[in-house]
């Protein structure tokens, strides 16, 4: 085993995990705003999100399922 897999297996390790909860959250947050106009608020990119609507709806499912709703919130998108 080299010196360099060492380091990478303890790099990913001891930060891996808060890699993956920031990507978690950026994560949600970029679906809150693709999905805001069901919260009611103002979202100035509704108009580019709808061409990522499409390729995101595994995406929301699973935010979903995440956050305790078994089926969608929106009665305009139905992925279960």
């Amino acid at each position: 085993m080299k010196l360099s897999d060492v380091l990478k297996e303890f790099y990913r390790l001891k930060f891996g995990q808060e890699f993956a909860r920031e990507a978690r959250r950026l994560e949600e947050v970029f679906l809150f705003f693709l999905f805001s106009d069901y919260f009611g608020l103002p979202n100035p990119y509704k108009l580019l999100f709808l061409e990522v609507y499409p390729e995101l709806l595994e995406e929301f499912h699973a935010w979903h399922r995440r956050v305790g709703l078994n089926h969608s919130p929106l009665d305009w998108i139905r992925c279960c």
